[in-house]
């Protein structure tokens, strides 16, 4: 980089070090002396104009060294033509600062700042290029130079006609090109050679620089030696001025070994060295690099002395320079030039030394005069002074204009992004031609022979490789780059890159995210926003109107049929805004909207099917030659597309490839599928093939949301075949393989995340595949837990346990432990509290199996069941403990206290039902039916609002009903066994009965559909205080017995109300023959078992009654005046004679019985009320 005093024109500040070596300047670095100068006014009007150094790998920078007068130039110096750090590139050839630039100059400066290309700058080229077009309308020369578009950005290359056409004699390239120059534009073409004159003015230019840094400014004889190497390097010159060109890109096997052609100094291009930084695609916003670096040797280098970022009014232009910079003089940096004093300085000079001075941003120029080599004088003049010399004049405005003027020009007509324009201007002609080359070529027999098709194609690439590294605005862009790769694949041959086309169809699968959340209809999507770079080659070009256009396409004798659009006179160029463009960078490469998640992923896979097809493609092997067959077709590897419809089609490709992914997950990559591990073509089809993958698991997602199943299937089989779990699509209509299948692919899931060092990285995802495996095998340990039970219940009675049995309670054990094991190893205490609850299930099937077998009447409690219930016990109360309190789940937690209640409350059932006296004691099997039903109590929550709140009172009910029972028959086995020393058990066991039946009682006058219920529990109750009366002596006592029966017996008044209600409600349907009940009706009543109570309750109330009127009338005989027993004696023997009559009917129906009973009953309440408020 320069030194110090470099820093107005190129450089950091003033002060900065010096670097050796080729330098990048970053933004700072090259902002910041923008301020000194930016800006110059120039003979009254003022010009724009900002020069940024980009890079620059110049020299330090020294003063010149001043020759004194009558210096002979014709004389070399002793340093003539040696490599010369103060002189830089331009130190080895005499050609100095008008050094040619090599073709694809423009090419190698967009490779370095590729950040540039396509949005901020408006040109990139050679500052010689740049000269020469804003002197087209002064100057008789010709002008040949290729434009190329990339987004908004123009890339000009010098098209050196001659040298193509000299190559083209002996290559044969490029004829198609000749034949046409010579039939349209100049028949009678031949090489032009440059006159002597012409050489002497570059080898002083040479020896005058060699000169001014050589210090003494002497001049010495020089050799002869040197004289030889003056004549040699004039006659290579001469030879091979223009830079050589490259021939039509081919594959390294392809290009040419003709030794004429390397002889000529021609460098072929190769498309391992061409290529560059080409990345197979973007993967978290970093591109793989795929290619090796080489570029730079094959002529797409930027061996510019710096590259300028110069903004020439409202022109961004990225230029090259090898202008010799100096120090000294008034400013930090000036340009030296040599001029012929006999010669005054012209127009055309005057524009070159200002454009340099500008694009440079140096303030002053030197000019060293001389008379036939002999030093005269030197003359310092500013910039801004040059457009004002004498015999120099022009205006700087004309300047811009013309440079406004060109830009539209091209902008306007060089549409095609990818194209090749050639614009033409012929020596001495007035009239500008631009042609599209890429369309001319392609009516050739090979459209491939034009050899900017891969450095345009490669900088398509880039540029879209380099917006999707954006992370912040690179939806914005997708769009452009869309266009930008589709625009690449258009120029690429399949046959010769399929690395390129694979790579660049992966990325244009990567623009469309298949995770994105669906978007409402009139929601603005930013894919969709249209930006200025919005660019299309498609859409036709807008004709200019009349008053703004001047490449007119009437039939004019300057008219081409061949030319895109003609200037018909370079004056034009000078008038302002003539040529401004109405031709709008239409915004058609918009993102395509895509309505729905099914379009967007067949867009990925169309893309991934070409990708795919290009890798294989690259893939020559033997081994996919089979042995013919003569009775067998030969099957095709590809269809034509045009046979195939649609998306099934598709698929069907899709398929295709999906079944050879076998051989490369197993390792069979050389043998088999002709790829190497670690080859561009194993990564990319391994990342293509992933991409298909998560096209169709978004796929299968989409079509399970609409019901889709068959559809679903068929898109996850593909999927999963893609990852090499071809097994995982065996799907059978079997229920048990499709769980077993399920639960293989969740293992898998589960396996891959444990050991590709997943989970750490994205722990809800492992989470989330532990919960749907411990999920998957609670539902296996339910299916087999389910078919247990039914062969449970096709099983005789007598008949012991089978074999098939035990080994499905083995396989849902271990199903439910495996899944409890899931669910606790991710904290989810929920459904591991429900798998425990499932496994205490599956204990309680286990002890109902182990049922005692024979006659039901000698059937007892086994101890396999007891041992199996208490299992289920351990299970439940684990459950609880995993949920901790109710707050955690409270439906849950109901849950499992219900089942724990059951298991109770079955297993206190069996001992009372099934006693075990053969091997326990009466008294200890009530004791473990005692306990056994509290804590069925306890776990049944009788006071909480809910669904299951009537269950848990019913629950309750028959509970204390059964405990109440029990004592009563306790109580009664005591007595007739007349044991001497029980007293107090006897009362414990009376105490404790009374109290089961009161219990019991309440609990089941809560319901509303248990009458029956509540009517046994009373008439228990009754014979509960009919067998305490036997034991009573004393009238008194046997009164107030038999007074409490009758309240009792009152008190069931509730009971028979509602079988009132519902025989009421019975007998009110229409009684047609087939006619159905209602559908809200309650649960039919038992006829016969409401028959068998109401005789019992029939008998019992008259039985009371006649007892109660027997000891009221005995007592009234020995008393007198007692009131209330005379009213009570009255009431009984009411009722008495009515419920006499009453069951003496046997013709009455149950409903006529039940209105008598329910009457008797309410008068039964009535006197006893009267009774009580006549005492009081």
């Amino acid at each position: 980089m320069g030194d110090p005093k470099e820093a107005g024109a190129e450089g950091p500040p003033a002060g900065a070090a010096a670097r050796g070596g080729l330098s990048l300047l970053s933004q700072g670095e090259s902002e910041e002396p923008s301020a000194q100068g930016s800006a110059l006014f120039l003979g009254g009007n003022e010009v724009k104009s900002r020069a940024v150094v980009k890079y620059s790998s110049a020299p330090l920078r020294t003063a010149f060294a001043r020759l004194e007068e009558k210096t002979d130039l014709k004389l070399p110096p002793a340093n003539w033509l040696r490599e010369s750090a103060k002189l830089g590139p331009a130190g080895t050839t005499i050609l100095g600062n008008s050094k040619k630039s090599k073709p694809f100059s423009s090419f190698g400066m967009a490779y370095d700042f590729i950040d540039s290309v396509g949005n901020d700058v408006d040109v990139v080229s050679d500052s010689e290029n740049i000269k020469k077009l804003l002197k087209i309308p002064y100057s008789k020369s010709h002008v040949s130079m290729a434009v190329h578009r990339i987004g908004r950005t123009l890339l000009l290359d010098e098209l050196d006609i001659q040298e193509l056409f000299m190559r083209s004699s002996q290559t044969g390239d490029w004829t198609w090109l000749k034949e046409f120059y010579q039939r349209l534009i100049d028949q009678k073409w031949q090489r032009k050679k440059k006159s002597k004159e012409h050489w002497y003015q570059k080898a002083i230019l040479s020896k005058f620089l060699y000169y001014s840094i050589n210090g003494d400014g002497a001049a010495q004889p020089v050799s002869s030696t040197a004289e030889q190497q003056e004549s040699s390097s004039s006659d290579q010159t001469n030879d091979s001025e223009g830079a050589s060109w490259p021939a039509p890109f081919e594959m390294p096997s392809s290009v040419s070994e003709d030794p004429s052609a390397s002889s000529q100094g021609s460098e072929p291009l190769e498309p391992s060295c061409i290529v560059g930084h080409v990345a197979s695609a973007p993967k978290e916003q970093n591109l793989t690099t795929l290619f090796n670096d080489g570029e730079h040797s094959q002529g797409l280098k930027n061996d510019f002395v710096r590259n300028i970022l110069w903004t020439f009014e409202d022109i961004h232009m990225l230029v090259g320079s090898n202008m010799p910079i100096f120090g000294g003089g008034r400013y930090p940096a000036v340009s030296l030039r040599l001029r012929d004093n006999n010669k005054p300085i012209n127009v055309l000079t005057g524009i070159d030394y200002w454009l340099d001075n500008l694009i440079c941003n140096v303030p002053e120029l030197v000019m060293c005069f001389h008379v036939n080599g002999i030093v005269q004088k030197y003359e310092m003049i500013k910039t801004e002074e040059i457009p004002n010399l004498e015999n120099s004049n022009f205006s700087t405005k004309v300047i811009k204009d013309i440079a406004q003027n060109i830009l539209s020009f091209l902008k306007s007509n060089c549409t095609k992004e990818g194209h090749t324009y050639w614009l033409f201007k012929a020596s001495g002609s007035d009239i500008v031609k631009l042609y599209d080359l890429t369309t001319l070529c392609e009516e050739t027999e090979d459209k491939y022979q034009n050899p900017f098709t891969m450095p345009v194609a490669i900088l398509l690439y880039k540029v879209a490789c380099n917006m999707m590294m954006k992370k912040n605005q690179n939806k914005k862009h997708y769009g452009t780059i869309r266009t930008l790769l589709l625009n690449c694949l258009k120029l690429l041959d399949k046959s010769r890159h399929p690395q390129i086309i694979a790579s660049a169809n992966y990325m244009l699968s990567e623009l469309f995210q298949l995770d994105e959340p669906k978007k409402e209809e009139n929601s603005e999507s930013p894919l969709n926003e249209n930006s200025d770079e919005s660019y299309s080659e498609e859409e036709e070009e807008m004709p200019d109107s009349d008053e703004n256009g001047s490449y007119s396409t009437s039939s004019d004798p300057s008219d081409d049929s061949k030319a895109v659009a003609i200037i018909k006179s370079v004056g034009e160029l000078s008038v302002p805004e003539k040529y401004k463009s109405i031709h709008q960078i239409r915004p058609s490469c918009a993102f395509p909207v895509c309505h729905d998640t099914e379009e967007r992923c067949r867009l990925v896979l169309s893309y991934v099917l070409e990708g795919l097809k290009s890798v294989d493609s690259s893939i020559k092997k033997e081994s996919d030659l089979p042995a013919a067959d003569p009775s067998t077709p030969i099957p095709l590897k590809y269809e034509d597309e045009s046979t195939r419809g649609g998306p099934e089609g598709l698929e069907k490709q899709m398929a295709l490839f999906l079944d050879k992914m076998g051989s490369l997950q197993k390792g069979n990559y050389s043998s088999q599928s002709g790829m190497i591990p670690g080859s561009w073509q194993h990564k990319m089809k391994l990342q293509l093939i992933l991409k298909s993958s998560k096209a169709y698991y978004v796929l299968s997602d989409a079509a399970m949301s609409l019901q889709k199943y068959g559809r679903a299937l068929r898109y996850i089989k593909l999927a999963l075949q893609s990852h090499g779990f071809a097994w995982a699509t065996d799907l059978s209509t079997d229920l048990e393989s499709q769980l077993s299948v399920s639960c293989k692919c969740y293992e898998a899931a589960n396996e891959i995340l444990q050991f590709s060092d997943l989970k750490s990285q994205n722990p809800e995802h492992y989470v989330q595949v532990l919960k749907r495996m411990g999920n998957i095998r609670n539902e296996i340990g339910v299916f087999y837990m389910n078919q247990a039970a039914a062969l449970q219940s096709e099983r005789v009675v007598s008949k012991s346990v089978s074999a098939a049995e035990q080994q499905l309670w083995k396989k849902s054990f271990s199903c439910f432990e495996k899944g409890i094991h899931n669910f606790e190893s991710i904290e989810d205490a929920t459904n591991a509290a429900l798998l425990l609850c499932n496994t205490g299930r599956l204990m309680r099937i286990c002890a109902q199996a182990h049922c005692g077998a024979g006659d039901e009447f000698k059937r007892e409690f086994s101890p396999e069941e007891g041992l199996y219930y208490n299992k289920a016990i351990d299970y439940y109360l684990k459950a609880l403990r995993s949920l901790g309190t109710r707050d955690i789940h409270p439906a849950v937690w109901d849950s499992v206290n219900w089942e724990l209640s059951t298991t109770y409350f079955t297993m206190a059932t069996l001992q009372q039902d099934y006693a075990p006296l053969s091997r326990k004691a009466q008294e200890q099997i009530e004791k473990e039916v005692s306990e056994a039903m509290m804590k069925s109590l306890k776990y049944c929550d009788v006071d909480s609002m809910s669904a299951r709140q009537p269950l848990c009172q019913y629950r309750a009910a028959t509970i204390h009903h059964r405990l109440a029972s029990m004592y009563h028959s306790c109580l009664r086995n005591q007595v007739l066994s007349v044991q001497v020393g029980d007293e107090h058990l006897r009362k414990q066991h009376r105490v404790l009965a009374d109290l089961h039946y009161s219990k019991a009682a309440k609990l089941f006058q809560l319901l509303k559909d248990a009458p029956c219920e509540l009517l046994r529990v009373q008439l228990e109750r009754v014979a509960f205080a009919e067998f305490q009366m036997t034991s009573q002596n004393s009238n008194v006592g046997k009164l107030k017995t038999l007074s409490g029966a009758l309240d009792i017996m009152v008190r069931t008044e509730h009971a028979f109300q509602l079988i009132q209600k519902e025989l009421v409600e019975e007998f009110g349907q229409p009684k047609s023959g087939d006619a159905a009940p209602a559908a809200d009706a309650s649960p039919s009543l038992n006829r016969e078992e409401v028959m068998k109570l109401l005789s019992i309750f029939e008998s019992r109330l008259s039985f009371l009654l006649l007892q109660s009127i027997k000891l009221l009338s005995s007592t009234k005989k020995k008393t007198s005046n007692n009131i209330e027993d005379d009213a009570v004696l009255k009431t009984n023997k009411h009722i008495y004679s009515q419920l006499l009559r009453a069951t003496a009917n046997k013709t009455a129906t149950l409903l006529e019985r039940i209105n008598v009973i329910v009457h008797l009953l309410g008068q039964l309440a009535a006197g006893s009320a009267a009774s009580s408020s006549a005492v009081q």
